[in-house]
């Protein structure tokens, strides 16, 4: 029973069962995503940048990083005229900004197009899986509203994780969801390698095979025996391992210690689990950078990268320990910032640098908040559909991964930028929500018609 919940949550069952389903080329559709999506992307980087853009903030580092790549010089940062070798960010968008400036040069104008190519491949993405899990129509309605999101848009428009990170996402959930629907070896082994590389665009991503290892088990009871549910959920891991070992590798070499993916996550926890933040009302919930900030700057300064890491956390899992009471409402600020409608906040920076008169429209339209007032609605009875639907198991994963990410940002901070990832799954929600009632006032209408149709007849 709910292996046929699960094939039919598609539209559609495999040719070959116990197959893996075929690849099909993108759908006509799905090309008129990606390009209007890429228009209004590039368009709005243009207007921002300009055509000299320069890199700021942590685009500084993945634009170094790369260029350093690109030169054979290995992943490396410079201090005092001295390189070094770094794990500080993780390697996957360095690498791919690397091969773009391998064949065009250090064009930061380049990496900014880049951004907003890989950014348009979400819109397409994410119609792919709707249709997987919840049938065309949702994947079409999904796509299209990922197309002028504009979360997605904005961040498109800068060198940093969330395009790429977006679109690893969305693909290591089809892989799963494939894997689901079809349960082989060398699919489970497959959706592993893709959270693998996942992680390596952002290691947030390390918790979310087990979420899926959790999702999967119930239903993968019906269609394997124990022992092959045992062997292919251990498959998904060591999928994931395998990816993520050479690089592991490499940084016990280069920095002669154990990181296994970055070494920002103890200064990130730092950054918001700190005094500064947590007393002051504008920036509860957020973050600073503490190694710009005393007294952190002068106490971390002749510190190895890996030794201020682990100083770092240390001190962060100090002040949480010190300040247990005051966690819970801390924590509240937290997800508030992350899920806010608004774009803004008192402590929110200018993006729009040089851009004065834009930068006044934005604030005082606020894209987001216009989104979030049309589309929220849509989203929360979506949800509530799919949780009372016969199918909730299957369609819920999304909603699984939204929990998650909301849950680290509890420990962490709240930024929309950290929202940009799982913005496609809410997207998914608000695409169920708008799809039935877009049938039920089709019915509707319908039903009229044939009632009129009935009354001119009799």
């Amino acid at each position: 029973m709910l292996m046929g919940m699960i094939k039919r949550a598609s539209g559609s069952s495999p040719r070959h069962p116990g197959r893996p389903i075929p690849f099909t080329p993108p759908a006509g559709e799905a090309i008129a995503m990606f390009v209007v999506a890429l228009v209004l992307r590039a368009a709005y980087a243009l207007v921002i940048h300009g055509t000299s853009p320069q890199p700021s903030s942590d685009s500084v580092t993945y634009d170094t990083v790369a260029w350093n790549l690109a030169r054979a010089m290995g992943y490396q940062l410079e201090a005092n005229g001295a390189f070094y070798p770094t794990a500080f960010v993780p390697p996957a968008l360095p690498f791919t900004l690397s091969l773009l400036y391998r064949i065009v040069g250090h064009s930061f104008l380049a990496a900014v197009m880049l951004m907003c190519v890989i950014g348009a491949l979400v819109p397409p993405l994410v119609r792919r899986l709707g249709n997987a899990m919840f049938g065309p129509s949702v994947g079409t309605t999904a796509g299209w509203l990922a197309v002028g999101h504009p979360l997605l848009v904005f961040f498109s428009g800068y060198v940093m994780t969330e395009p790429l990170f977006s679109v690893m996402l969305l693909v290591a959930l089809m892989g799963s969801v494939s894997w689901l629907k079809t349960p082989r070896a060398g699919l489970a082994l497959g959706a592993g390698f893709l959270w693998g590389l996942t992680v390596l665009t952002r290691p947030t991503a390390l918790p979310l095979p087990l979420v899926v290892a959790l999702w999967a088990w119930a239903p993968l009871e019906f269609m394997l025996s124990p022992r092959e549910r045992v062997r292919q959920v251990a498959l998904l891991f060591v999928g994931m391992v395998m990816v993520i070992t050479p690089w592991t590798i490499r940084n016990a070499v280069a920095l002669h210690a154990f990181v296994p993916v970055t070494t920002g996550g103890g200064r990130s926890l730092l950054d918001s689990n700190n005094p500064l933040v947590w007393q002051d009302a504008s920036q509860r919930g957020g973050a600073i950078a503490v190694l710009t900030t005393e007294p952190w700057a002068t106490r971390y300064k002749d510190l190895s990268e890996v030794q201020v890491d682990r100083a770092a956390g240390q001190e962060a899992w100090a002040f949480l320990r010190d300040h247990a009471r005051e966690w819970p409402a801390v924590a509240v600020a937290k997800v508030a910032r992350l899920w806010r409608w608004n774009a803004f906040t008192p402590s929110t920076g200018d993006w729009f640098t040089g851009r004065a008169g834009l930068s006044a429209l934005l604030r005082a339209i606020d894209p987001l908040f216009v989104w979030s007032c049309l589309m929220w609605p849509f989203a929360l009875y979506g949800l509530w559909r799919t949780v009372r639907g016969t199918r909730r198991l299957f369609q819920l994963l999304p909603l699984h991964v939204i929990a998650l990410f909301t849950l680290g940002t509890t420990l962490y901070w709240g930024a929309l930028r950290m929202r940009v990832p799982i913005e496609p799954l809410v997207i998914l929600y608000a695409a169920v929500g708008l799809s039935h009632v877009v049938w039920r006032i089709r019915v509707k209408r319908a039903g009229l018609a044939l009632l009129e149709s009935l009354n001119v007849r009799g």
